[in-house]
């Protein structure tokens, strides 16, 4: 892999990271999604979670369906373990409802649940 890396580092082709998900390209990423099947409905409550949570692909990943529970008007989310939570001590994140239907994440996460009963 080393030499791999310094062969691209050496054709002027630098390891280009991801690009975050924005409130402002949440919407066309989630509009492409088929929200007729599981997958569709899986990737829309990853991508509305994720960005409001701001949690990584791991914590994403390791989330259960007892993790998340609704409270208030909007979600608490238990993260077990993360990259900046080395002990495993967890923290539960609180997440609001959002403005537009497609995706607030309280709407996203009750078609998630729906649909898997």
């Amino acid at each position: 892999m080393r030499g791999h890396k310094r062969q691209r580092a050496d054709n002027g082709q630098r390891n280009q990271e991801t690009p975050p998900v924005t409130i402002e390209t949440l919407p066309a990423m989630v509009g492409v999604c088929d929200l007729a099947t599981a997958r569709g409905l899986r990737d829309r409550v990853l991508l509305a979670a994720g960005l409001a949570l701001m949690g990584r692909r791991p914590e994403l990943a390791a989330l259960t369906l007892d993790d998340v529970c609704e409270a208030g008007d909007g979600l608490e989310v238990t993260i077990r373990t993360s990259k900046t939570d080395k002990e495993s001590r967890g923290e539960v994140v609180a997440i609001p409802r959002g403005s537009h239907p497609l995706t607030d994440p309280v709407e996203v996460w009750r078609s998630w649940v729906d649909f898997l009963a």
